[in-house]
Order: C-alpha cells, then sequence, then structure tokens
C-alpha cells in the first residue's frame, strides 16, 4: 500500500508540541527544582527529573515524525502520544480537587492535554484521507527493508510490554495502594503522583508492542529511538537521585531498572536493520 505524507498542520502540531516538551524535559531533567513553576503539584527531586526524562521522550516521537512526513513511521509515535495525553489527563481528573484553577499551569495541565489529545485522535482517524501518497521515504528511514529480529526477540519484548503495561495499569488503578511498586520511600510520592506516571510506563509499553508488530524497521525507527532516550535520561535521573531510591519492596527496583529495560530494548531494535541488500546497492 501506498505511503502518505502527514499534512502541514499536523507536521507544525508535531514540531510545536515536540519542541515545548524538549524545553520542559531538559529543565527539570537539569533543574528539578524548577517544577514548582512549571507542574501544578509539587514533586520530589527524582520524580522531577524522571518527568523530564519522559517529557524528553515526545522531542524525537514528535519532531523526527514531522521531519520523516511518513505515515507508516509517525504512526506508531502518534499512538504513543496520544495515550500519554489520555492518561495524563485521566490522572488528574481523578484528583481534580487537588488542582488550582487559578495557575496558568493548571489550565496548561488540562487545557493543553485535551486540545493536543484532540488533534492527535483526529489524525489517527482520518490518517488515510490526510496527506498525499508518497511512494518512497527518506533514506535515514531505511526504505522497505524488513524489521530484523527473531522470533525469540519479539517474544521477550512482548513480554517486557507486557509487564510495564500491568504495572502502569495497577499506578493507574491503585494509586497509592500501589506504592510497593514504587522505588521511593512510602510517603514520598502522593496518589495522583503515581498515577501520573502511569502514563509514560502504559504509553511506552503500548509501543514496545506495538513495535512488536512491525514488519519493516521504517515502522520502529522512531519510537525506538524514543525509547533509546529515555533510557539514556532515565538512568542519568535514577543515576544522580540514587540515595532517594529506596524501595519499600523489591518489587521497586524494577520500577527503577525501567530506564535500562528501556535502553536494551530501543537500542535492540535499531540495530535490528538489516543491511542494505545487493538489489539496493
Amino acid at each position: 500500500m501506498t505511503d502518505r505524507t502527514l499534512p502541514a498542520w499536523l507536521r507544525l502540531v508535531l514540531l510545536f508540541t515536540g519542541l515545548l516538551q524538549a524545553l520542559l524535559g531538559i529543565t527539570l531533567l537539569l533543574n528539578p527544582a524548577a517544577v514548582n513553576g512549571l507542574w501544578p503539584w509539587a514533586l520530589t527531586p527524582v520524580t522531577a527529573r524522571l518527568l523530564g526524562a519522559s517529557s524528553l521522550v515526545s522531542m524525537p516521537l514528535s519532531i523526527l515524525s514531522a521531519v520523516g512526513n511518513r505515515l507508516s513511521a509517525a504512526r506508531i509515535p502518534m499512538v504513543m502520544l496520544t495515550s500519554y495525553r489520555v492518561l495524563q489527563v485521566l490522572a488528574g481528573v481523578i484528583h481534580i480537587g487537588r488542582f488550582d484553577f487559578r495557575r496558568p499551569i493548571t489550565w496548561n495541565y488540562f487545557g493543553g492535554g485535551l486540545l493536543l489529545l484532540a488533534l492527535l485522535s483526529a489524525a489517527l482517524a482520518l490518517s488515510r484521507a490526510l496527506g498525499r501518497p508518497a511512494a518512497q521515504e527518506p533514506a535515514w528511514l531505511g526504505g522497505d527493508r524488513p524489521l530484523a529480529i527473531g522470533r525469540a526477540g519479539r517474544l521477550i519484548l512482548q513480554t517486557v510490554a507486557g509487564l510495564y503495561f500491568v504495572w502502569g495499569l495497577a499506578f493507574l488503578i491503585f494509586g497509592q495502594g500501589a506504592a510497593a511498586l514504587w522505588f521511593e520511600a512510602p510517603g514520598r510520592a502522593s496518589a495522583l503522583t503515581l498515577r501520573l506516571f502511569a502514563s509514560p510506563i502504559m504509553g511506552l509499553a503500548l509501543g514496545l508492542w506495538l513495535m512488536t508488530r512491525a514488519s519493516q524497521w521504517r515502522q520502529v525507527a522512531i519510537p525506538a529511538t524514543g525509547l533509546t532516550l529515555i533510557g539514556l535520561t532515565g538512568s542519568f535521573a535514577i543515576g544522580v537521585e540514587w540515595a532517594s531510591v529506596a524501595p519499600p519492596t523489591p518489587l521497586g527496583y524494577v520500577t527503577a531498572a525501567t530506564p535500562l529495560i528501556l535502553l536494551l530494548a530501543g537500542l535492540y531494535l535499531l540495530l535490528g536493520r538489516p543491511r542494505a541488500s545487493l538489489s539496493h546497492a
């Protein structure tokens, strides 16, 4: 089936949101104290840095999708971005009483999240009617080359994706009741914060599962880059704040190890790009 380009308005939306998330992510990753002016509620330094790391995922998902300008490469990133917004807004709605609507940052959290959710949902629903037919992808997207990962690799990645989807679902459903899965001492993370982090955990798990269903490398090139980036930045956040890692149960170390696991998964998928065959030489 012929691939399609992205409409100009969608590319602008992706570029804009990618740049905003990059600014937020870099700021929080390097200066977690800035969270007081950039986020609707207080976070501990390690969770502020991790929020920055998770925000930075949107940079490659959004910007590379806009630059690549191909629906086949942008579909999984847009599903991931949409799931982030659904879960982020849902976490806020569950704890709506904790928000101060006199603060502009609160309106940005809900209003900006809902607006982006609506635009991305429309783009996914109408994807085959948007843009123009495009027979070839940019060279860096790998053309029509298959995704070269074995059956065992797919099974391992699907198992990891399933585990973390359930992990994030536990945070979303149980809130403070899932504190045993968190990596900080009891009471350090609020129920709202735990539910917030269901968003990146479940979104990344969904993206990883979709990547295992892909047949071509170009379909995973951008989301796998996102996994690699959060693997690097999230590992940095955990490493810098390691003194704060004091999980109430050993299961909390699974959450703390998430960035490293995502880094390995992202690199494995990126290295699953086969060399060009003689017919492509």
